[in-house]
């Protein structure tokens, strides 16, 4: 994998995890807003795309970070 590609790996991965916690923070303030169960359903779903988010993000920034797309040949 060229180091263009790792590069654009790594910054998709740190935009990914950056825009998210931006854009969680401002929902975060909506559900907290809520009461019974849609806040409870919200609550959820917030805590989903949060892992969502951080798991694709560093997903992305790691496989940029060690460059392989699978088995290589020696």
């Amino acid at each position: 994998m060229s180091n263009v590609v790792r590069g654009l790996l790594m910054t998709a991965g740190v935009a990914v995890i950056a825009l998210g916690v931006v854009f969680l923070f401002l929902w975060h303030g909506r559900v907290v807003e809520l009461t019974g169960s849609a806040r409870l359903i919200s609550g959820l779903a917030l805590r989903a795309v949060e892992a969502a988010v951080l798991y694709g993000g560093s997903w992305l920034a790691v496989k940029g970070w060690n460059g392989r797309w699978g088995k290589q040949e020696a």
